[in-house]
């Protein structure tokens, strides 16, 4: 549909051009000879800029198609394989796998490890990748459900969670990003004419502050109603129960797993990435159709994805440490952590609660990192505040 959007707008775009062709001949005054010049000139440039954002949605599904089929070259060596070779279809006996996370936690590394770990297929639950259909049926889906920015588009065919978490320092600058290059997009066709704009840029610091001040409360609580949601099974807050897609979708919505985000995202192998690797051992045990790669290699393919950021990152440049948050924002964030994890360890051993004893737990040390993680960068904006006070006053920040 988008394709044939362009095309309509393209040959409207020529329609007008001949039209302008002919009425300037007609017309002999350089008053209306200039003003036809303006406005071919204009859509000339509207037409280039048409077919260029074609262009780049069609490479921006060729990077979608990016399916890793990866060898193992003996050593400790692997090739993860083309962007363009199509990965294997997840066969009705293989246990499929829900990951799930607050938008801007890093689904799409975690995502692009699982593929080159297995072969196979995987998909996002918009559909951008044309893969959540059941003829290439993946091992795999991404969502941000129940967040606003997931939807449950996998009806029955995911069967286990694995929950992946990220510093909310972190992850919500990352997610303004992401609104940010999809120029915020309310629904999926303004989302995916975007898509060509998305993993190429960072905003400027002003504009996230804008939104930062609009909507930190919101994502704030959103960061925390995630976690609690999937950690408890899929219990909805707001109706005191278990979602009903939790109770009636075949999936067990408790997470095999808790990875985090922010410890699992380097080149070198780690528990993340081993907990990873044993989740998707055990569910495959029994499949005759998907299997993890062998473990020889598996650091390999951490590295070889890790090294090319195409594949998670594309052109878009590091963060800096300027999209930062206010003082009275980062106390918010600290309060509100401090919070759930103490939610969390109270909960351990009260099996009224819903939490598995052995995420939870693990769920209380990330949650105690992210607390001294946040609490450090509190400090460092409370140092680069008093600097700038003391440089306004008295011409340096030293004094």
């Amino acid at each position: 549909r988008t394709q044939q959007k362009f095309k309509v707008i393209t040959e409207n775009m020529a329609m007008i051009s001949r039209f302008l062709n002919k009425a300037n001949r007609h017309l002999r005054s350089r008053k209306a000879l200039g003003f036809l010049a303006i406005a071919v000139g204009y859509i000339l440039i509207v037409d280039v800029n048409l077919q260029q954002r074609s262009r780049l949605l069609q490479e921006q599904r060729e990077l979608y198609d990016r399916e890793l089929i990866t060898l193992d070259m003996g050593a400790g060596n692997c090739d993860i394989g083309s962007p363009t070779e199509n990965g294997n279809p997840a066969g009705v006996d293989t246990t499929k796998t829900l990951l799930v996370s607050y938008p801007g936690s890093g689904k799409r590394f975690t995502w692009t490890i699982i593929k080159a770990l297995t072969n196979s297929e995987v998909a996002d639950d918009w559909n951008f990748s044309g893969k959540l259909n059941d003829e290439i049926s993946p091992l795999t889906v991404k969502t941000s459900w129940p967040h606003r920015e997931g939807v449950w588009s996998w009806g029955k065919t995911m069967n286990q969670v694995i929950f992946l978490v990220r510093d909310p320092s972190r992850a919500i600058p990352s997610y303004h990003n992401m609104r940010f290059e999809l120029d915020y997009a309310n629904d999926w066709a303004e989302s995916f004419t975007s898509i060509p704009m998305t993993y190429k840029e960072r905003p400027a610091v002003d504009v996230w502050e804008v939104w930062r001040d609009a909507h930190f409360n919101e994502e704030m609580d959103n960061w925390i109603k995630m976690a609690e949601f999937w950690m408890r099974g899929g219990y909805d807050n707001s109706t005191e129960s278990v979602h009903s897609r939790c109770e009636n979708m075949d999936i067990d919505c408790s997470p095999k797993a808790i990875i985090d985000f922010d410890h699992f995202y380097q080149p070198g192998a780690n528990s993340d990435f081993l907990q990873l690797c044993n989740v998707l051992d055990d569910s495959l045990h029994d499949s005759v159709t998907v299997s993890v790669i062998s473990s020889q290699i598996r650091a390999c393919v951490l590295s070889q994805v890790f090294e090319n950021p195409e594949l998670h990152q594309g052109g878009r440049p590091d963060a800096g440490t300027e999209y930062s948050f206010t003082l009275s924002q980062f106390d918010d964030m600290l309060r509100k952590v401090t919070e759930l994890r103490d939610r969390v360890e109270a909960a351990v051993t009260d099996p009224d609660t819903l939490y598995e004893e052995a995420t939870a737990l693990e769920l209380v040390v990330i949650l105690n990192k992210y607390i001294k993680d946040i609490a450090a960068k509190r400090y460092l904006s409370t140092e680069i505040i008093v600097e700038q006070a003391a440089a306004r006053a008295f011409g340096t920040a030293t004094c």
